[in-house]
């Protein structure tokens, strides 16, 4: 949806960012099915000027869904290429998603209620972080570059674990985070060491990854 202010009789810019806030607010509070008056209400706004803004409560979704989804994704992409070995990647990109969600618990429920994992103009560009994550992988094993849409698939499947297995634990916390990261990356790394293996690529899981290869 384009902003607000785009339009000459708009109210300003800030009206718009104040109820994705708003929402963000009433779905930490009451939950991902929130109701529009909460949201109204903590954005200080009557309920018929929150539909000079938005067309409609979905569309609102869609607006915060990516706005929420690129904060989480840059926390994301902010550990790809670090130095270390492969298990040590791994639990970090693991770990950085593990901690948001346990930190904002309803709005990652809200995220993957969205869907946000999935290939959507309507939700959010999983697609440009799975090529971040292309582009960092083949940074470490070339080979990677040339097969894209194999190493997206892995890495769908692996989200979809750990959604599954991030929104078990939220609402049933069965051992620490702690242990729900090092699960987390144990079964990440059986399935990745499995993938390479299918390009003949051979790792030790505890040998650091080139320096020079990490860099991003």
């Amino acid at each position: 949806m384009t902003p607000p202010d785009a339009h000459a009789d708009s109210p300003p810019l800030i009206r718009y960012d104040q109820i994705l806030e708003a929402a963000r607010t009433a779905i930490e509070e009451h939950g991902p099915d929130a109701l529009t008056s909460q949201i109204a209400e903590f954005a200080g706004l009557a309920r018929p000027n929150f539909y000079r803004h938005f067309a409609s409560k979905d569309d609102l979704g869609r607006a915060l869904a990516r706005s929420t989804y690129r904060e989480l994704r840059a926390k994301i992409e902010a550990r790809l290429g670090l130095p270390g070995t492969p298990l040590e990647v791994i639990r970090a990109l693991i770990a950085t998603q593990v901690v948001w969600a346990d930190s904002h618990p309803n709005l990652y429920r809200f995220l993957v209620s969205r869907g946000y994992q999935r290939r959507s103009q309507q939700v959010i560009e999983h697609s440009e972080l799975s090529a971040e994550i292309i582009a960092a992988a083949a940074r470490y094993f070339p080979r990677l570059a040339d097969y894209p849409d194999a190493v997206e698939t892995t890495i769908v499947g692996l989200i979809g674990l750990f959604d599954a297995s991030v929104l078990r634990w939220l609402s049933d916390p069965v051992g620490t985070r702690e242990e729900l990261i090092d699960r987390l990356t144990a079964q990440a790394w059986l399935i990745l060491e499995d993938h390479l293996h299918g390009f003949s690529i051979y790792v030790d899981p505890a040998t650091p990854l080139p320096q020079a290869a990490a860099g991003r």
